[in-house]
């Protein structure tokens, strides 16, 4: 080690990584939870996992400093920190890799449900119309109203 580097890139890189891997957690809770149709505690998490998006917008502001930092210091460590930094560097990139694949994955289950959703309100709006029709002309004429809501 040449010199004493001032910026313990350890704690930053963890602090990133458990952040990385609270979200991919949450993001798997989420998941379950549309499986499950539990859109309560759903609401719940979503608040979680913006709780820890905002950590992760601190750390956005600082990531250009953070980045310059690395660049001229990572050589002056030892090679224990070093490991141990890219160690948590590969595993932060790890883990946002399969957070957009899970997070993709929940965005596609729920738009099929939504779609379906939306099929079933279409048929059944289509069986309420075809109901009132057949309702209609075959009531006597003693039993029919003039509905003027129609």
């Amino acid at each position: 080690m040449t010199g004493s580097p001032t910026f313990n890139f350890v704690r930053i890189f963890a602090a990133h990584r458990e952040c990385c891997s609270r979200l991919l957690e949450l993001s798997r809770n989420q998941d379950r939870l549309i499986n499950e149709d539990d859109y309560t505690q759903l609401l719940v998490v979503l608040g979680k996992k913006q709780k820890v998006l905002n950590q992760m917008e601190e750390y956005a502001k600082h990531r250009p400093r953070i980045q310059a930092l690395w660049k001229m210091q990572r050589d002056e460590l030892d090679s224990e920190t070093r490991q141990q930094c890219e160690d948590l560097l590969t595993g932060t990139e790890s883990d946002l890799a399969e957070l957009v694949r899970q997070e993709q994955a929940s965005t596609d289950r729920i738009e099929q449900r939504r779609a379906a959703t939306q099929q079933d309100l279409k048929n059944l709006d289509q069986g309420g119309r075809v109901s009132e029709a057949y309702r209609d002309s075959l009531a006597p004429a003693t039993h029919r109203r003039l509905d003027i809501g129609q």
